[in-house]
């Protein structure tokens, strides 16, 4: 564990927070509580001392159907101190959202699951889901890698296109896009659903993202001029054809692939990012 971490837990009992682990032993004498998994800051580390416990708590069937919309997220803040500061934000899950997020080709409906912890799983079956849910389609990998690079490369255009137009913010809304993208397009190469980007830095850093690829990324950050993103664009074009994939070459055909009625179901919602 580094400077930067937080210790991650395996177990109810392993919680420094009072207020979170009584409400999670309270939760679990429950009949219709099945298991806990905790995500977010608390799974991956890379949260502080102060950071609030997010967790799935999986119920019965019976139970979901049965709670009233307001009651899918529970919310609980330490009042004692001023401003108020949350503690807990678990939400209650079950067999058909699992079921839901399994279908959806979605990163964000999976990547919670890739470094999530399960911490009470009596039957084995959170589990279970749970890495049903992390494990990465290794069989989709080139139409997700053709989706995602052609996100980016639409983003890049756009934003050199409104630049030569005079359209300022239309293009750098389009320059950041076109970050965004590059980093899809990186845990993609790496086979990995690409998380939320809150802990960006970390996440590479733990993966091995080389020093070249994190500071041409951070350049593209600092400055996103256009030749800068270019020069993004290019490493992550040649990583690919390094991996033996020719389809940078082949813009036109990898795109219409991307958003052809035969090509897998919403993938072109990757696109809105």
């Amino acid at each position: 564990m580094t400077a930067t971490q937080i210790p991650i837990v395996k177990s109810i009992d392993e919680i420094d927070d009072v207020m979170a682990r009584e409400r999670l032993e309270e939760l679990v004498k429950e009949p219709h509580v099945l298991g806990v998994m905790i995500w977010g800051s608390r799974a991956t580390g890379f949260g502080t001392p102060t950071t609030d416990w997010d967790a799935l708590i999986y119920v019965t069937e019976e139970y979901y159907d049965n709670l009233e919309l307001k009651d899918t997220i529970w919310l609980e803040f330490d009042e004692s101190v001023e401003p108020k500061k949350l503690v807990i934000d678990f939400s209650p899950v079950s067999d058909a959202w699992f079921r839901q997020q399994i279908d959806s080709p979605l990163d964000m409906d999976h990547f919670p699951y890739a470094e999530g912890v399960v911490i009470h799983d009596p039957s084995g079956k959170l589990e279970e889901w749970r890495q049903k849910l992390a494990r990465y389609p290794e069989e989709e990998h080139l139409d997700r890698l053709k989706n995602k690079y052609v996100t980016l490369l639409g983003a890049l255009y756009y934003a050199d296109i409104n630049n030569q137009r005079g359209f300022t913010y239309d293009s750098k809304l389009n320059a950041f896009r076109t970050v965004v993208a590059a980093a899809n397009l990186w845990f993609s190469i790496q086979k990995q659903w690409t998380p939320p980007l809150k802990w960006w830095t970390p996440h590479v850093k733990s993966m091995g993202m080389s020093d070249e690829t994190y500071k041409l990324f951070c350049n593209a950050l600092d400055d996103p001029k256009i030749e800068v993103l270019l020069e993004l664009f290019k490493k992550l074009k040649q990583e690919l054809l390094d991996q033996g994939f020719e389809f940078p070459n082949d813009t036109m055909s990898t795109f219409l692939e991307t958003i052809h009625v035969k090509g897998r179901p919403a993938q072109i919602r990757h696109t809105y990012i």
